[in-house]
């Protein structure tokens, strides 16, 4: 949803600017006395419409932009298997081969907890039986990271902004870097997080078993923490489905005992070796390939998009100004924009 809630927010920003003009004055603007630069005093109108308008904007879409366009339908597992009912779990378990049957990929939601939960598992295991290929990995800290990156952005200018407007001259551009310094430092050390855990993922996958995989059940002992109820084991459905998948395929292959995790050596269960050497060699080497998560520059973009809203509520100011005046601006407007601060976040989350 996020590349509509740029665009749709950046059209905002343009249409809240032009009920701003002289021409159009739909929106109130109170008059501010702004010193210049070069001492020059000036009395401006403030665009801060656009500041407040285009936030909400960007989360509403954000947030409800599948109820609006043509839904994307997701499978989600935490979500569409029944928690409570065990005889609709069973079935919702059986099921989980036919319903990613019919999806186009697997999104791997990663955390650093991801190869030792058994569902987690069981999906992939599900992936390798109807001999899929396209998973896209996402590392969950990664969202959450560029969400701070956009709102340090937002938080900045708006503090310069709401400042300027506070004082009534225009703040030094030393101070604007300083703040932008303050950002990236707390960025980046919010980024080393996410490279710690991608640092593990490596290991992660060397040494899976999927007998070493939790699960709520046998963490529990099989007995519900709260209504003291008997649990079934979800391991002996997994297991079980395990069996039927990969005995056949087990029998074909010749897996090297010496590159077989320990725990599925000592059991002696050939399809649980498949499982986990399929996991170790194919998915590994897939999932490897895409840990390095490269920004692209569209989503640079979608994280700077304060920038936009900023730089069009800051033209409001330009009214009767010189033709020179509007060059500077939308020289300053492009270069933040779709150059220094795309790279920079770029620099930031290059891992």
């Amino acid at each position: 949803n996020m590349p509509a809630a740029a665009v749709m927010s950046w059209l905002v920003a343009v249409l809240v600017f032009l009920l701003q003009t002289d021409a159009v004055s739909a929106l109130p603007r109170p008059l501010i006395v702004v010193v210049l630069h070069g001492g020059e005093v000036q009395v401006q109108t403030c665009g801060y419409w656009v500041m407040l308008v285009c936030p909400m904007v960007f989360l509403f879409v954000g947030l409800f932009w599948q109820s609006l366009h043509k839904p994307r339908m997701v499978f989600v597992d935490k979500f569409c298997i029944h928690q409570t009912d065990e005889g609709l779990k069973k079935e919702g378990i059986r099921g989980i081969a036919g319903f990613l049957k019919h999806s186009d990929r697997l999104v791997v939601l990663w955390t650093s907890s991801y190869f030792e939960r058994l569902w987690c598992s069981y999906e992939l295991a599900s992936w390798i039986h109807l001999d899929k290929s396209e998973i896209y990995f996402v590392p969950v800290s990664f969202a959450a990271l560029a969400g701070l990156m956009s709102l340090g952005i937002y938080a900045m200018y708006a503090f310069v902004f709401v400042m300027e407007q506070a004082l009534g001259y225009q703040l030094e551009i030393q101070f604007h870097i300083l703040l932008g310094c303050v950002i990236l430092l707390l960025a980046t050390i919010c980024a080393r997080s996410l490279w710690v855990e991608l640092a593990r993922l490596p290991s992660q996958l060397s040494t899976f078993a999927v007998e070493r995989t939790r699960c709520f059940c046998c963490d529990s002992g099989h007995v519900h923490p709260v209504s003291q109820q008997a649990m079934p084991c979800d391991r002996e459905l997994v297991y079980a489905a395990l069996e039927g998948w990969f005995t056949s395929l087990s029998s074909e292959s010749e897996l090297p005992k010496s590159e077989l995790p320990k725990a599925s050596q000592a059991s002696g269960l050939p399809h649980l070796d498949f499982f986990d050497q399929a996991v170790r060699k194919s998915i590994g080497a897939h999932l490897l390939s895409k840990a390095g998560y490269r920004l692209s520059y569209r989503d640079a973009l979608i994280i700077t998009t304060p920038i936009v809203w900023v730089f069009t509520a800051e033209a409001t100011y330009l009214q009767g100004m010189p033709p020179s005046e509007w060059l500077r601006w939308a020289v300053y407007f492009c270069s933040l924009t779709f150059a220094v601060w795309p790279v920079t976040c770029y620099a930031v989350l290059l891992i």
